[in-house]
């Protein structure tokens, strides 16, 4: 007599069988629908078909509760347990009935393998609910295994098995052996895994060196694992080991046969790998039988209850498996009236479908002939092709389409490479029944909510809806990645559209058609800021792009001038935000910011980010760490997203306190806001709608074309800048080390620019490149006057000391005593320079801060005055110094005297032999200043700071 399972079921082999138990450890509800019954919930009960007479209205009704069925038609009656279901159905005795239950229970041995395995401790017994949550965990580790360890990966693919909706939608896996250390030593879960096959008695993995294949019921529900001994390179385990290994307990499904049942044609065939190379054709009706004996119940429900018209026999191409072949065909004979049942040959040296699949170049089309090919047995009517899924464009998204259903698939958004939502439209066949939902597509869980819901609507099983939603994430990752080229990729440039772009690129006057274009979009002054922002756009193809930051008081134009020159980027390399979160850069895709143009309209709306912004420009990459939970352990696991720049960046705002990190990375620029460029800006607005500013307007666009094609034709070419070693900077103050990298990558972006004027050279190692020249170096030095002045101020707070100095010059020349006794009250000043209360009160913050200015306490009830801590003439004279950078004639004597003066000149500069810079000399200056005059230009200036001793002819 066997020994009693510690459950208190005993098995097979004479001995007794405890009725209650077997009873108590099944799911009668399982148990019908795994006879072929369909059943559909009633509240606490279940109703279906009655299989024991013509039943064409659901009378049977099982009641899980107490574990009983019932056939509620008078003419049949018949009732009992999940015990006397089987035994009815299947024509047993009530024993042999429970015996054979108790052989499909996970974890419940035979007592046959019970006596060969007489060392083993003894099996306990899982509780059907438990036993699936814990294998569909199990399948869900070895399927991020996957991933991890590439050794099942590219197992897979030496195969020709590597279709991501195929390893997504049947969940493949693989396991190298780390389940156990996501496992707590002891405990319930580990008993219970040793009783389901997962884990042998030792504790170590039983699949360990396998890919994992998960098989499920027609309620998704994972009832087997089988296991494919991986060969070749990182193969684990030993040649004699048997290549195929199946979860004990005995086959509880048919693998894929959910997807059969509504198919026009299933494709039979041997192994699971070769289901997996069917399906990977197209042929998704495809269901392996367990080896060429392997012909299970399941495989017979299968057959008898599909919907297909067509079964085509693609067993192996040897002895075994044409035998089988025969015995099949000889069995399915009786289906003839309504299934054409046909025989595929495989070609010579063919030994079976995935052989077939990974073994010919276009095997798709060679297996479509060899269907075709495959003539139906005379009397079996001819069957009609499978139907296949179609993929409709739509906007915003795509649709899905099969016969039967449809699926419409809108908004869909990848967040960084953990996350992908979309709203996903099921429409079923009949009309006005849909299901809609926003799907977290990298969620398994939410896939799986979405496909059950859905299941309910189209009245199909989970597992086709699920594969459904499988698919639908390799379609929504092939929208995004498509429309990522469609954003990244050049628009069409028209022939006209280039010539004027590579004309405008080779220009003698390049910088002056900058300004003249910028002047047509209706930027009035601003000559410096407006070229070094264009400057900063164009930069970020650079290995180090620049980042520029605008300051002004509020309404002063800042946002126009950046949102204006920034226009003439190409659309696919810029983003503008209006507002950033403290992480949302760390998320984005991995290449999205790379050599792109990244503008924040207002620091403020991105305070939280600055971070993030600052390790941008200077790392040229983002990193982040984040903390998920592994769904089998309950262990936390760190993942990494890692975004790359470069990017050049660009900022605005109204606060003139700029941290120190800031400005060792940003150009800080000031908007012009003197009471000239007031007046400038308001005789603009008083033109505005004049006839020929409405058709200026309507030349904008062709600006922005030329630009945006001159844009593209750019090459990321890196910059030799040869005259850097001749160059000085002053070294009097600490600043000095954040602001000449500045001052010589500014240099080098100019060079950039007129990458078209200069001859491409050639390294070895650097590979193509071109060089900086004295023109590129005279207009930085042109910028330099505004960005590197040597005092602290920022520029609106050092226009207002100038304001105050020459208010205090003149009240003292009044009172007639010197300026240190002048003081004034906030209003006085407010009304001499016609400042504003809060544009004023902000920079005199400033000014106090930095002792400039000095506040006196004033009397109970009297305001505050203030007075001058440094003299007028020191304000006027000093704050515009530059800290020793050499002008362009001692640069040019320095190359002369090291006998470089050849390769000083750009392609239009012609600078050896004569004093003056190359854009001096042409038709328009190069920075004019706002009241008509141009800037002094720089090729005579020495010494220590530049000097106003001239002006352009």
């Amino acid at each position: 007599m066997s020994k009693p399972s510690s459950s208190g079921l005993t098995p097979s082999g004479g001995g007794r069988v405890d009725f209650a138990a077997v009873k108590r450890a099944v799911d009668v509800v399982a148990v019908i629908q795994s006879r072929g019954v369909e059943l559909r919930r009633e509240g606490q009960d279940w109703l279906g078909l009655c299989p024991f007479h013509a039943d064409t209205r659901p009378s049977l009704r099982v009641t899980p509760a107490k574990g009983l069925w019932r056939c509620m038609s008078p003419a049949c009656g018949a009732a009992g347990n999940a015990i006397q279901f089987v035994a009815k159905k299947e024509n047993l005795s009530d024993r042999e009935a429970a015996v054979r239950l108790l052989g499909s229970l996970p974890g419940v041995q035979t007592a046959a393998r019970l006596e060969k395995k007489a060392s083993a401790r003894p099996a306990v017994a899982v509780p059907p609910n438990v036993a699936a949550d814990l294998l569909h965990r199990v399948a869900g580790f070895y399927q991020r295994v996957l991933f991890k360890d590439r050794v099942g990966l590219d197992y897979l693919a030496s195969r020709n098995l590597a279709d991501p909706a195929m390893l997504e939608g049947f969940r493949v896996g693989y396991c190298n052996g780390t389940l156990k250390t996501a496992l707590p030593p002891s405990g319930e879960i580990l008993a219970h895994l040793q009783s389901l096959g997962v884990l042998n008695a030792k504790g170590n993995e039983v699949f360990y060196g396998r890919v994992v294949v998960p098989i499920v019921d027609a309620q998704g529900v994972v009832v087997g694992l089988y296991g494919r001994k991986v060969e070749g390179p990182g193969a684990k385990l030993p040649t004699d080991s048997a290549p195929h290994l199946y979860l004990s307990g005995g086959h509880r499904a048919a693998f894929n046969a959910p997807a059969a049942t509504h198919a026009a044609r299933v494709v039979l065939v041997e192994s699971i790998l070769d289901a997996l190379s069917v399906w990977q054709s197209g042929e998704r009706a495809v269901v392996p039988l367990y080896g060429a004996e392997g012909w299970t119940q399941h495989h017979e429900e299968l057959v008898r209850t599909t919907e297909a018209r067509e079964i085509l026999l693609a067993l192996d191409n040897d002895a075994a498996g044409r035998a089988a072949t025969e015995r099949l065909r000889a069995h399915l004979s009786p289906l003839a009236a309504r299934v054409a049942v046909r025989v595929l040959a495989w070609p010579e040296g063919a030994k079976d479908a995935n052989h077939f699949f990974s073994s010919r170049q276009d095997a798709n089309a060679e297996f479509a002939a060899l269907v075709a090919a495959a003539e139906p047995t005379a009397g079996e009517k001819t069957a009609l092709p499978a139907a296949e899924e179609k993929t409709e464009p739509r906007e915003n998204g795509f649709a899905l389409v099969w016969p039967t259903r449809r699926y419409e698939v809108i908004a869909v958004e990848r967040q960084g490479v953990a996350r992908m939502k979309a709203t996903v439209k099921a429409h079923g066949a009949e009309a006005g029944r849909f299901h809609v939902e926003t799907v977290e597509l990298y969620s398994a869980r939410a896939r799986r909510v979405f496909a059950a819901e859905v299941a309910r609507l189209f009245r199909l099983p989970p597992e086709i809806t699920e594969a459904d939603l499988g698919k639908i994430l390799v379609a929504a990752e092939r929208h995004v990645a498509d429309a990522a080229r469609v954003r990244s990729a050049a628009a069409p440039v028209s022939e006209s559209d280039q010539a004027d772009a590579v004309k405008l690129g080779k220009s003698a006057d390049l910088v002056g058609e900058i300004h003249r274009d910028l002047q047509r979009l209706g930027i009035v002054g601003e000559d410096h800021n407006r070229l070094l922002l264009y400057l900063g756009l164009t930069s970020r193809k650079m290995a180090d792009p620049l980042a520029v930051q605008i300051l002004s008081s509020s309404g002063a134009g800042k946002s126009h001038l950046q949102d204006a020159v920034l226009s003439l980027c190409p659309e696919e390399d810029l983003i503008k935000l209006t507002s950033l979160s403290n992480q949302a850069l760390f998320y984005k895709g991995e290449d999205s910011l790379r050599h792109k143009c990244l503008a924040v309209e207002e620091v403020a709306g991105a305070v939280g980010a600055r971070y993030a912004v600052r390790n941008l420009i200077s790392a040229k990459k983002l990193t982040i760490e984040t903390t998920v939970k592994n769904p089998l352990s309950g262990k936390m696991e760190t993942q990494v997203n890692t975004v790359h720049g470069p990017t050049a960046v660009f900022e605005t705002t109204t606060q003139p306190d700029t941290d120190p990190e800031t400005k060792s990375r940003y150009l800080v620029i000031a908007v012009d806001e003197s009471a000239e460029q007031t007046r400038a800006i308001l005789e603009k607005q008083r033109q505005g709608h004049t006839l020929p500013a409405l058709v200026a307007q309507q030349e904008r666009a062709a600006v922005r074309r030329r630009h945006h094609a001159f844009q593209r034709l750019l090459r990321p070419l890196p910059v030799v800048n040869p005259l850097e070693p001749l160059l000085r900077y002053g070294d009097e103050r600490l600043t000095t080390r954040r602001d000449q990298p500045k001052y010589l990558n500014l240099i080098l972006a100019v060079a950039f620019l007129h990458q078209l004027q200069r001859p491409v050279k050639h390294h070895p190692a650097l590979g193509d490149y071109i060089e900086a020249t004295l023109d590129d170096v005279a207009i930085v030095n042109e910028l330099a006057v505004e960005l590197f002045a040597s005092d602290e101020l920022s520029a609106p707070s050092r226009r207002l000391a100038e304001l105050i100095a020459g208010q205090v010059g003149a009240w003292a020349a009044a009172q007639n005593h010197g300026w240190e006794k002048v003081a004034w009250t906030r209003r006085q000043l407010r009304e001499a320079i016609k400042w504003s209360e809060a544009r004023l009160r902000l920079h005199l913050d400033e000014l106090v801060r930095l002792e400039y200015v000095q506040p006196l306490c004033g009397g109970y009830g009297s305001a505050f005055r203030y007075r001058l801590l440094v003299s007028p003439e020191a304000i006027q004279t000093g704050s515009r110094a530059l800290p020793g950078i050499k002008s362009v004639e001692e640069v040019r004597q320095a190359a002369n005297l090291a006998g470089q003066t050849p390769n000083l000149a750009g392609q239009n500069g012609h600078l050896a032999g004569t004093s003056q810079p190359a854009f001096a000399r042409s038709k328009t200056p190069v920075l004019p200043l706002k009241n008509g005059h141009t800037r002094p230009h720089l090729a005579s200036v020495g010494g220590e700071h530049l000097a106003l001793n001239g002006r352009h002819p």
